[in-house]
């Protein structure tokens, strides 16, 4: 069952009702032990509350004049004690007035005189728990609306940053399936159904979440097509995960920018072939998928951008990781002899049921 939060208006009448019912059943307990007549006490254990609860209506719509954006304190302090000092003095006359048409008995100039200052402190409570709450509400409602702009945001930029990725693929596709036409027209079906294969899983994934091993297959076309355009001696790769790896629910194209680098730097610092080994394991509650490839780190300037890369691949990652798993996932860079590794640790969740 679903349950709908309360408007601030709804959250009003039911406090208003309640408390006023709960300031009558408290006055009902204490008129029966200061007074005998049961019309005086009827008077002031009900009558007098049913005021309280009208009065404090326009205590309402006064200070709804006051938006919670612009509500100060100090300086709508004086204008809210003055406005409960004329609510009390209302209520003080009504009350008599009520008292006096019934012909109620007369009651003790202490209990009178009592009534006063703890009529006006009821109203001076009444108006700051009134303000209290409000602008309890407003924080919150306040922060629920930057909460949802940040998610918004969120949302945009993720889309923005995966969209960035698409294209290099498309590029680098579209210029290896031209190749293999004019030298190659037998490649061209096999070429075709893996660049289909690849973009039937990029299309297929709108959410940013999908298990590991669906990009894995996708990264197997991929690389596919990057061997025919290579030539099979420039290139040679392998995919090695494991089972519960592939099971995990990851970033979706977690995997191709990693890829993209080891391609695009490898093929310019290493021997040929190109040797690009993919890998995924679970260790102590985290998946950890390494890409590495021979050849050596190269080192850009910040901003630079060469021929064949915006310079945006790793950058784009850690983005995505950070707005997606926050500071618990982390990419690391390191260079073993002959190697450039790029391992990517990820919190490990388990696949959607």
């Amino acid at each position: 069952m679903t349950i709908r939060p309360r408007s601030p208006q709804q959250l009003f009448w039911l406090l208003q009702c309640s408390g006023w019912l709960l300031v009558m059943g408290v006055s009902v307990s204490v008129a029966t032990l200061v007074f005998r007549d049961p019309g005086t006490i009827l008077l002031f254990s009900v009558v007098r509350q049913a005021l309280g609860f009208g009065l404090t209506l326009g205590l309402w719509r006064f200070y709804r004049r006051w938006p919670a954006a612009n509500f100060n304190i100090g300086r709508h302090a004086g204008p809210i004690m003055l406005a409960c000092i004329a609510v009390a003095a209302a209520d003080v006359l009504l009350t008599d007035g009520v008292h006096l048409a019934l012909h109620l008995p007369a009651v003790p100039l202490f209990v009178e005189r009592g009534t006063v200052f703890s009529r006006l402190a009821l109203y001076v409570a009444w108006s700051a728990l009134y303000f209290v709450i409000r602008q309890e509400l407003e924080t919150r409602s306040t922060e629920l609306r930057l909460a949802r702009a940040e998610a918004a945001n969120r949302e945009a930029e993720l889309q923005l940053l995966r969209a960035q990725v698409n294209p290099h693929f498309l590029f680098n596709a579209l210029g290896t399936i031209i190749a293999e036409a004019e030298t190659n027209p037998a490649a061209v079906v096999t070429t075709t159904h893996a660049v289909a294969d690849y973009l039937r899983y990029s299309l297929s994934h709108g959410a940013h979440r999908a298990p590991l091993g669906e990009e894995l297959a996708a990264m197997s076309a991929y690389l596919h097509v990057e061997r025919a355009g290579q030539g099979a001696a420039r290139l040679e790769w392998s995919i090695d995960a494991s089972d519960a790896a592939r099971l995990a629910s990851v970033p979706t194209a977690l995997v191709q920018p990693l890829i993209e680098n080891a391609l695009k730097y490898g093929l310019r610092t290493s021997p040929a072939p190109l040797r690009l080994r993919v890998g995924a394991r679970i260790e102590v509650g985290e998946v950890i998928v390494t890409v590495e490839n021979s050849g050596t780190w190269i080192t850009r300037t910040p901003g630079e951008k060469t021929r064949d890369s915006t310079g945006i691949g790793l950058a784009n990652l850690r983005r995505r990781l950070e707005l997606l798993c926050g500071p618990s996932a982390r990419l690391d860079t390191t260079a073993p002899a002959g190697f450039v590794r790029v391992e990517v640790h990820l919190p490990f969740v388990p696949p959607a049921v």
